[in-house]
């Protein structure tokens, strides 16, 4: 039997994640922070580890004997971008350099962000081998994260997802974008024209997307670590709609059963203004909040959309439902749950 590592194991995704690792009959060891909160991970087949990604150590002792490891753990929102960079970019590197120095190294699946590679350049979807520009601190340091573990690609086979806009039932922090429409009937979309696209990915979708690319993904050249863009072992995995973010509003207001969701737009002024207002709370009270000056970069800097041809090509990849069905089955979890 197969053993795997997963990091990140009580986020959103990791327990979408780790249901299909079982699910495939493997063993799997969690890197996790805290015994007493992770109390959720004690079922058969899986162990729970103690330590994190700034501890070298740890890490080292981790890797050894798995045969996979995933690497969800991160941080999405930060006091600072030094904190980014530290757990995003420094503890990948430190996961990857793990991974390097055992006899037998385990496969690495580091699962980035869009933000990586940054908006649509003219409005053109994004493919593995545009020219990245990050436009955040967060994105910034996933980029780092994506060199440090190509840096090791010749020792350790190496793939990296840029999921874009992850969403499903579970996720606290889209859960945001769907309370508006239900307790209001409203929906803020950042800028006055309402033309900036996204692109989606569902949990689940995402999920089955890391285990196609654990099974036969191609893997990243190292010498791909000093150049702008990844000619393999790099996977964009999305839907393949890529509504505005103003008609996101009208698919979560139909999965709700609303005649009709209000546009309140949002001037980029006001909105980086309120960011940095957020940002600045955030620092006083030394808690990151999921609403800060650097998501209101990256909400104001254009669309975020992206294909899926590479994977779909490579890897016969397919979301198992439309993104309409996707939106109603979360607001049906959230719903079932008290959420709203």
């Amino acid at each position: 039997m197969q053993r795997a590592l997963l990091t990140g194991a009580t986020g959103f995704l990791g327990s979408y994640v780790l249901e299909n690792l079982l699910q495939a009959g493997m063993q799997v060891r969690c890197l996790v922070r805290d015994l007493e909160r992770s109390e959720t991970l004690q079922q058969p087949g899986v162990e729970r580890f103690l330590g994190d990604l700034s501890d070298p150590q740890a890490l080292g002792h981790a890797v050894r004997n798995v045969d996979l490891v995933i690497h969800l753990g991160g941080l999405m929102t930060a006091l600072s971008s030094q904190t980014f960079e530290e757990i995003n970019g420094a503890g990948t590197e430190s996961l990857a350099r793990a991974c390097a120095e055992i006899t037998s190294p385990p496969i690495l699946i580091f699962v980035s962000s869009i933000a990586a590679a940054g908006t649509a350049i003219d409005g053109q979807t994004r493919s593995e081998s545009d020219e990245v520009r990050p436009v955040s601190h967060y994105g910034r340091s996933k980029r780092s994260g994506e060199l440090a573990a190509a840096s090791f690609a010749d020792r350790v086979p190496t793939t990296i997802l840029r999921p874009p806009f992850v969403f499903g039932g579970g996720d606290r922090s889209g859960f945001y974008l769907f309370r508006p429409v239900k307790r209001f009937g409203i929906h803020p979309v950042p800028g006055m024209r309402h033309r900036r696209k996204m692109s989606l990915v569902h949990a689940k979708d995402l999920a089955d997307a890391i285990m196609l690319v654990a099974d036969r993904g191609t893997r990243v050249d190292a010498r791909d670590a000093t150049e702008e863009s990844f000619r393999q072992g790099c996977y964009f995995v999305c839907d393949d709609a890529t509504p505005r973010y103003s008609q996101l509003g009208d698919m979560i207001g139909k999965a709700m059963g609303k005649d009709h969701v209000v546009k309140l737009p949002v001037p980029d002024m006001i909105a980086c203004t309120a960011g940095g207002m957020a940002s600045v709370l955030a620092r006083l009270r030394g808690r990151a909040s999921v609403f800060s000056l650097d998501k209101v970069r990256e909400g104001v800097a254009g669309s975020w959309i992206c294909s899926a041809d590479r994977i779909k090509q490579e890897l016969g990849f397919k979301p198992a439902a439309s993104l309409e069905q996707r939106i109603q089955e979360t607001v049906d979890w959230y719903s079932e749950r008290g959420w709203f």
